[in-house]
């Protein structure tokens, strides 16, 4: 399913293209970020990995959520936000590994790639609310769960708005996109393959 080999593709090629993804995906969430419910992010996280696999989707995630936090700021140190939020878009593609496990065509495993976007929806929301929970309300039991509870019950209209527009987007915009991208690609890529060293005598 993924359409470029990127570990093969030259260096330059690589930090161009790496550059351009976490463009856009900065590009894109400052946008829509005044928008309730509106956002891509999730289908670039898609789109990246379809594309270009899981390495090349983790590295532009990470570089995403550093350039993200440093810009948006909030209640949380650095130390704290960042890694937070790396792991609940890290998720994504994670979870996207599993349509390995299915043979054929992006099409016919696009169910499950909705199906993963959906249920991400929600893990995202609960990787903030167990953070937040354990940093605020973690002196005991009781109070961890209170506190995971009031945030998890607050945050389910932004879970499930998060899961229709991100399984959306995706099940209507992927399959566009992948194919109008499908031969461009491939041939670029290929003009930029990565040149082996030459053989010693």
């Amino acid at each position: 399913m993924q359409l470029v080999d990127w570990e093969k593709t030259s260096l330059t090629f690589r930090l161009v293209l790496t550059a351009l993804m976490v463009t856009f995906l900065v590009a894109v969430d400052e946008v829509f970020a005044s928008i309730p419910f509106l956002q891509f992010v999730t289908f670039f996280i898609v789109l990246n990995y379809v594309l270009f696999g899981y390495l090349f989707t983790i590295t532009v995630v990470l570089i995403y959520v550093m350039i993200d936090c440093f810009i948006s700021g909030g209640m949380w140190p650095l130390f704290v936000s960042i890694p937070t939020m790396f792991v609940a878009w890290a998720m994504l593609p994670t979870l996207l590994l599993l349509t390995k496990l299915l043979k054929g065509s992006l099409y016919k495993r696009l169910w499950l790639i909705g199906l993963i976007t959906a249920v991400h929806g929600f893990i995202y929301g609960q990787t903030f609310a167990v953070i937040t929970s354990l940093i605020y309300h973690g002196q005991t039991w009781k109070t961890f769960y209170k506190g995971w509870l009031t945030w998890s019950i607050s945050d389910i209209p932004w879970e499930i708005g998060q899961c229709i527009m991100g399984t959306m987007s995706v099940i209507i915009l992927l399959p566009i996109l992948y194919k109008a991208l499908e031969k461009p690609l491939k041939k670029f890529s290929s003009n930029h393959r990565r040149l082996d060293p030459p053989e010693e005598l």
